[in-house]
């Protein structure tokens, strides 16, 4: 409580408020707010006395807010904050308060700018396109039109406003259809002050009134915006039709305009055709002789300053070279979602022999699988920042294995530090271990796939003339299968950059991506953050197959795709929008599980998966995990794990005493190493870099990396002299 130095007498009225401004500082410092403060001095003390330390508590806030100490944020960090802030709900008010508080005056006028830009250019969820259209939907069957407009028009971000001119257009037809007059049209494009609005009202108007035999002269709408030539008749095939596209260019009319442009930076092109996909419009184009691709290679930027209104330019362009030219992919405002349940119906029969994971939709329409089987695949690095849609291919990729394929034919192995992605699949009877959670229990993953690869191998040795694991199922199936093992880790970055585990974890991947795909195991390696300091290049190069979403920098997308100039995932529009690159290089919309929408349907298939009938029977290498994890540790419970199945841990320490207490083992490479060495060799990769990648081998392993060493060096000579490879 603030004690009063009101006396009710005449004293010194400056006396007065000296006291009283002692008691609010004090107050102040004892921890009371403001309307605290101002709610005891309104029972003490006369309003003239209230108004005054209302004064000079705006005085003290004031001179805090001046004293306070700010920190200067990086802007594309203070951008992705308020990116997160802004879908996680948070309102515009709460945002700016904050950036107040904490940031110099130049980071919060960014802040503000930031705002505006997220909420015209964010992707909304389908979740919240669907509920604006209800509620289009709504506004439509209970009030005029006209309320329509006012929603449209309230409304900042760029993909809802295209759902309201969709609704607009569908509405305006209907109203044509009715038989209003032309006035009411034009009535109704005063009444908007819209500019796409006013346009679609004032062609109707022109519609209505040449279809009545009764043309109006209406050149020049009342905002300036040229009305195009309109048709000479409508009906209700064409009419709608008419309506939606009136006012947008063809793609022709596109093609044409973008070759014109190009002339303009003296970049001499013909154009030869285009295409409409789901997520954007593909004009092809072919460059005149002699014009570098280089010239058109980063013309994005400038596309959208010079052709931003007439082709509905938000974002740049990418720009490819494709067999017969170069495409400039056109972002739609409009994209579609490939959602998942609409391209598989699981009712015939698996090809054991034909592994794949769904890749996605592309600029035709047409679903592209990605094959593991095929030898351009075999594992897979991915990466992309948040909301590129990388988790959702993911969950596609395992939702499919486990319901088209039984657990005879097909085995996984997750990684999921995040431990947000892949705990729905906890359970499924395709899991060779619990999904790994840390990087503790994910190099256990690991160094278990490198046992069982061992194993495998053993298992071929046994059979004259197989290699690989499509020739053993081959020659068994379907009576007996050796099953495809998918290791899929969400989140590389984190494990490589562990401390504890990073050595275990990077030496297992050298070793499964060096010859694990020839025995049917397939790492997919992900990443948030492709940073060429954490991933190791051996391990990089050892990826035949790249899946880049969308990236922040133009390096993560270099360093993703395996190119030091291929910046294109940087164009990329997230939510799905990636590129497949294996000989060539795909554009794709990746499949929407939407598990979090349509939850029934999801479950529905992890039930189905859980149940289905498996009439295989699966090799066994004898490799329990539980036992493995325990002997790594030297906790071996009371079961016998076999005399074959000799630990990682156990084996390393049986191969230092064998290796250099005698020099008569026999090194064979197989198709597998081969390959990698060879890969490594035409990549410039040094005799010792090949070895620790393919066998993890170096100086320090003595005798063994020597007689590695020569072997691959005459591997190599063999190769160089035209002979026959006789190791």
């Amino acid at each position: 409580m603030i004690s009063s130095p009101y006396n009710g007498t005449n004293g010194n009225i400056e006396v007065q408020k000296q006291q009283l401004l002692t008691a609010i500082v004090q107050a102040k410092q004892d921890g009371l707010g403001n309307e605290e403060i101002i709610e005891n001095i309104r029972e003490a003390l006369p309003d003239v006395m209230v108004s005054y330390a209302e004064t000079v508590l705006k005085q003290i806030d004031f001179r805090a807010k001046l004293s306070r100490q700010v920190i200067e944020f990086n802007l594309e960090f203070l951008f992705q904050v308020i990116y997160e802030s802004v879908i996680a709900g948070t309102n515009d008010e709460e945002i700016l308060s904050i950036c107040a508080e904490h940031c110099t005056l130049n980071q919060y006028e960014f802040a503000r700018y930031a705002l505006e830009y997220i909420h015209l250019n964010r992707m909304p969820s389908q979740w919240e396109q669907n509920n604006v259209y209800h509620k289009m939907i709504e506004i439509v069957n209970i009030s005029p039109i006209e309320s329509l407009f006012e929603y449209i028009e309230s409304i900042k971000n760029i993909y809802l406003k295209q759902i309201g001119y969709e609704v607009v257009q569908e509405n305006l037809y209907n109203l044509f259809l009715i038989n209003k007059e032309t006035s009411y049209f034009t009535d109704l494009a005063n009444k908007s002050r819209d500019k796409c609005i006013k346009n679609y009202c004032y062609r109707t108007a022109v519609l209505v009134a040449r279809a009545t035999g009764k043309p109006l002269d209406l050149k020049v709408t009342a905002d300036g915006s040229i009305i195009l030539k309109e048709p000479k008749y409508l009906d209700r095939n064409t009419g709608a039709n008419e309506i939606a596209t009136s006012q947008n260019l063809t793609m022709l009319q596109a093609g044409k305009l973008l070759v014109d442009t190009l002339e303009d930076f003296n970049i001499n092109a013909k154009y030869v055709d285009a295409k409409n996909g789901p997520t954007f419009n593909r004009i092809r184009v072919k460059l005149g002789r002699g014009v570098s691709y280089k010239k058109v290679e980063d013309i994005g930027n400038d596309l959208v300053q010079q052709l931003g209104e007439e082709l509905g330019l938000k974002f740049a362009p990418m720009v490819s070279v494709v067999p017969g030219g170069v495409v400039f992919d056109i972002p739609r405002l409009d994209r579609q979602f490939a959602y998942f349940r609409d391209h598989f119906t699981f009712d015939s029969e698996p090809d054991i022999h034909s592994v794949s994971i769904p890749g996605g939709v592309d600029v035709d329409g047409t679903y592209v699988e990605i094959p593991l089987y095929s030898d351009n695949v075999t594992h897979i690095l991915g990466g992309g920042r948040t909301r590129g849609g990388k988790s959702q291919f993911e969950k596609a990729a395992i939702l499919y294995l486990v319901r088209r394929y039984p657990p005879s034919v097909v085995r996984l192995a997750l990684s999921d530090v995040k431990r947000v992605t892949f705990g729905k699949f906890d359970g499924l009877p395709h899991l060779v271990a619990p999904v790994a959670r840390n990087a503790e229990s994910t190099a256990n993953l690991l160094d278990y796939l490198v046992e069982e690869m061992e194993l495998r191998y053993q298992e071929f040795e046994r059979h004259s003339s197989i290699e690989t694991i499509a020739q053993y199922n081959m020659r068994f199936a379907p009576d007996f299968i050796m099953p495809r093992v998918i290791c899929l880790i969400d989140e590389c970055f984190d494990l490589l950059s562990d401390d504890n585990y990073c050595d275990r974890i990077e030496t297992a991947l050298m070793k499964l991506l060096a010859k694990a795909g020839g025995a049917g195991i397939h790492v997919l390696l992900y990443t948030q953050r492709p940073d060429k300091n954490v991933i190791d290049p051996l391990i990089r190069s050892n990826f035949p197959a790249k899946t880049a979403f969308v990236t922040t920098r133009p390096e993560d997308s270099c360093i993703i795709l395996g190119d030091d100039k291929d910046k294109r995932a940087v164009y990329l529009l997230g939510y799905g929008d990636f590129l497949y690159k294996t000989t060539e290089v795909l554009r794709l919309q990746a499949l929407y599980v939407a598990d979090d929408e349509d939850p029934e349907y999801f479950q529905q298939l992890l039930l189905e998966a859980k149940n289905q009938n498996d009439p295989y029977t699966a090799w066994q290498s004898g490799l329990d995990f539980d036992e493995f994890v325990a002997s790594l540790y030297g906790e071996r419970n009371s079961k016998d794990i076999g005399k074959s199945k000799t630990t990682a841990v156990t084996k390393t320490k049986q191969s230092k005493t064998d290796f250099e207490g005698s020099f008569n083992f026999k090194v064979q490479l197989d198709e597998e190493a081969r390959n990698s060495i060879l890969n490594l060799h035409q990549k410039g990769y040094q005799l010792d870099e090949i070895v620790k990648a393919v066998f993890n081998l170096s100086r320090q392993d003595g005798r063994s990396y020597k007689k590695f060493r020569n072997v691959v060096e005459e591997f190599l000579n063999s190769l160089k002299g035209g002979g026959e490879d006789d190791i």
